[in-house]
């Protein structure tokens, strides 16, 4: 027990590997053997193509989090349940690529990159994102300074966000616009669930 009571408060530091890109932790203890509070930054940046409509784009993902999560050890061991809140600034910019006749396509209406220029957009989700995960690993009250955590679970980000501008318009392409968001929207639905992978290599000081 005085082992135990001599670790409440301390703190450990982590590098880790996710889902969410490249991450620092800081985490402290609240409860020996039962609850530790992790404070974590995250992000990353890479390029993917999207094809979900008749539109060709070019996307680069953008990943940054910063999130406060409790863990709780209902066993007393390294088994946890995590639950907490992120601050979710993960976006995609997306570029529209032509046709290889040098058109877009919206909605089944055919428009020349004469009509349209070029073609330019965000996907975003909501600003903040509750998680829900399990994990195993305890940065405070395991004998070593150094350790090894793992965890999966999902954060909640909401439905997507879709907008696209053209820089030049001709009648009935704002209508189309607004129609092709909507299919983005749609078939990006399942990724208002995030799913979180994560390793980390901690040590305590």
């Amino acid at each position: 027990m005085s082992t135990q009571t001599a670790q409440a408060g301390g703190l450990a530091i982590a590098a880790k590997a996710s889902t969410l890109g490249a991450g620092v932790e800081l985490t402290t203890n609240v409860v020996p053997m039962l609850m530790n509070v992790r404070l974590q930054l995250n992000g990353f940046n890479y390029n993917n193509t999207i094809t979900d409509t008749q539109v060709t784009y070019d996307g680069n993902l953008k990943l940054f989090t910063a999130g406060a999560i409790a863990d709780i050890y209902p066993f007393a061991g390294k088994f946890r349940i995590s639950g907490g809140l992120y601050y979710n600034g993960n976006k995609v910019d997306i570029t529209g690529r032509p046709a290889l006749g040098g058109t877009f396509t919206f909605n089944g209406v055919t428009y020349t990159s004469a009509q349209v220029g070029t073609v330019n957009g965000t996907i975003d989700f909501n600003n903040f994102a509750p998680y829900l995960g399990i994990g195993w690993g305890d940065a405070i009250s395991s004998g070593s300074p150094f350790g090894f955590s793992f965890e999966v679970g999902a954060l909640y980000q909401g439905k997507p966000k879709t907008s696209i501008a053209t820089s030049r318009t001709v009648p009935g392409l704002s209508a189309s616009i607004a129609a092709e968001q909507k299919r983005l929207d749609d078939a990006l639905n399942n990724f208002r669930f995030y799913p979180v992978v994560a390793v980390g290599f901690n040590w305590r000081f």
